[in-house]
């Protein structure tokens, strides 16, 4: 004997109906309001705007093209292999890092982290992502933050590879240009173990550990030289000092993620709440600040940072500045999907309990 269903067809049929009209209603009563901070966030990309026309300037002063994949010809997308490069870098990524928008996003950052003015954050950044490390030192001059700074010279692929125009020397540019303050603690070669060198030595290349050595003194800031992970993590740890209250990772540099198999653990944006802690001496200063209870904020993955925050990502043009989603809040009015989904339920409750109705009355 055939078991018979113990719903109708249209009852299913018509709770989905009922969920995607809750769905479509959600979406269209959300309520989109600026950010409390957007007045810092776009003066934040305003600056950002501003500092890197300042240094597109210098840049094609000193006789240096502009690549052909710097859609934006912002001037700061570097070539893909020179002695400077470390690591492989998309390209796609490093056009979207140059957006002005990254610096309203680190406004946004900082707001959520519970950063105020006086307040001192560390920065660890290597020359991967200088659209990254422009954003979050503007980003913090904008709000009165202390900014305690290392920097590496190595950078992966459309970084700031241009032995003649660094992450040295944007830093300089910014300083120079007045558009931020803030302290450089130290500068190192970065690359394989922190030691410099690009990936093409021997094969383009020759020397290049020696070039980013040398690059580093040149300078002008204090260098850091350690050929043991573990040390260098310690050092800087300590160089940064006492009264830390945020710290920023900008880029892959093997001091800030560490090199053990924990380090694509970490999450991307703002962590409050850190994944579990590793306990090798290798787990880099993500893991060591979020240790002392520090929040972190991970600059890495750029898709994701831009699309989790309402940004387009490789956008050409950039947006203009205050018109994407980094500059607002969405609320949802979390009661109309609960609502629908109470009638949706009903309804198939409904839809089981009249067919057994009916089987028993067919007995």
């Amino acid at each position: 004997m055939k078991k018979s269903s113990k719903i109708d067809l249209k009852y299913i049929i018509i709770a989905l109906a009922i969920l995607l009209v809750g769905a479509a209603l959600t979406h269209f009563t959300r309520h989109v309001e600026d950010n409390p901070y957007k007045d810092d966030q776009i003066e934040a990309a305003s600056r950002m705007f501003e500092a890197e026309a300042y240094m597109k300037e210098e840049i094609l002063s000193l006789g240096i093209p502009i690549e052909a994949e710097d859609l934006n010809q912002t001037g700061l997308l570097g070539p893909e292999f020179t002695e400077l490069t470390s690591t492989p870098g998309d390209v796609d990524a490093k056009r979207t890092s140059l957006s002005p928008d990254f610096a309203a996003l680190m406004v946004r950052y900082y707001n959520q982290a519970g950063m105020k003015a006086g307040d001192t954050i560390a920065i660890g950044s290597s020359g991967s992502f200088p659209g990254l490390l422009i954003a979050s030192l503007i980003a913090a001059d904008v709000m009165d933050l202390d900014v305690r700074l290392i920097c590496s010279l190595g950078a992966s692929m459309h970084g700031a590879t241009r032995p003649d125009y660094n992450i040295f020397d944007i830093l300089h540019a910014l300083e120079n240009g007045g558009f931020a303050d803030f302290s450089v603690l130290a500068v190192s070669p970065g690359g394989n173990n922190d030691q410099g060198g690009g990936v093409l030595e021997g094969v383009l290349y020759t020397g290049t550990d020696e070039l980013s050595k040398s690059l580093c003194h040149e300078s002008g800031f204090t260098v850091l030289d350690f050929d043991d992970m573990a040390e260098n993590i310690r050092y800087r740890l300590s160089l940064y000092g006492k009264g830390i209250d945020l710290f920023v990772n900008v880029g892959g540099a093997s001091p800030n993620c560490g090199t053990s198999s924990y380090t694509l653990n970490f999450p991307q944006g703002l962590v409050l709440e850190p994944p579990t802690i590793p306990t090798t001496d290798d787990r880099g200063l993500n893991y060591e600040f979020a240790a002392l209870g520090v929040p972190v904020i991970n600059m890495l993955n750029v898709r994701k940072l831009a699309t989790d925050n309402g940004m387009v990502y490789d956008p050409v043009p950039f947006s203009d500045v205050g018109e994407s989603g980094v500059y607002t809040d969405i609320e949802y009015r979390t009661w109309v999907p609960a609502v629908f989904l109470i009638i949706s339920v009903s309804v198939l409750v409904y839809g089981v309990v009249r067919k057994r109705n009916e089987e028993k009355k067919s007995v």
